[in-house]
């Protein structure tokens, strides 16, 4: 990797400016044009993440759409799609995860912060469940901001499985599995939910 140089006296454009003629120099050109990018547009979103995220007394682990009503959630699933799982005690959509590390789009968070304890009513459209675990396929078509390609509640899930496989369990590529049932909602089912942020 090649080593850069840079002032520490220098504004955050300036130093963009001089790694992107670095990088350039050697070849890097997939790199778009230092013209084409908006440099102050880009420093004003990551200075407005970095300040909310610093007012929130622990690290941010995601944002989400939290769910008003979890018996009306969990009235939607069939009990025998819940046998041998632990059922999650509040419900929600999460939006963008960032776990321990910095946020890696911070476009997506500055929309989420703008919708901050706002409410929207969100479209259920299936429940997928196998013996690791049971969740609710959410409709997004531009509806609400979120990194997920399956939007989703996950319900339940077997002892030592991570709520992450409700991304698995709804994905295309598991449709022909056996041991994996989905269950179409009536459509027009809606819940309301709020977005919030959440730490550990």
């Amino acid at each position: 990797a090649p080593l850069i140089e840079v002032s520490v006296a220098d504004d955050t454009a300036a130093i963009a400016r001089r790694v992107w003629v670095e990088l350039s120099a050697i070849g890097l050109t997939d790199i778009p044009e230092i013209q084409t990018l908006d440099m102050a547009a880009a420093l004003g979103v990551a200075n407005t993440c970095e300040s909310f995220l610093c007012r929130f007394p622990r690290h941010v682990e995601y944002a989400a759409i939290q769910i008003a009503s979890p018996e009306r959630v969990l009235e939607l699933v069939p009990p025998e799609m819940l046998d041998g799982k632990k059922v999650q005690k509040a419900f929600h959509v999460t939006t963008l995860y960032l776990g321990r590390d910095a946020c890696k789009d911070p476009v997506l968070l500055q929309q989420l912060v703008g919708l901050l304890g706002e409410s929207i009513e969100l479209t259920l459209t299936s429940v997928a469940s196998d013996p690791k675990g049971t969740a609710i396929a959410v409709r997004n078509e531009g509806e609400f901001p979120c990194e997920n390609v399956h939007p989703h509640i996950t319900i339940a899930n077997a002892p030592g499985v991570p709520p992450a496989h409700s991304n698995e369990l709804l994905d295309d590529s598991h449709a022909d599995d056996p041991c994996r049932t989905v269950d179409s909602l009536p459509a027009g089912t809606r819940v309301t939910g709020t977005f919030v942020f959440r730490w550990p």
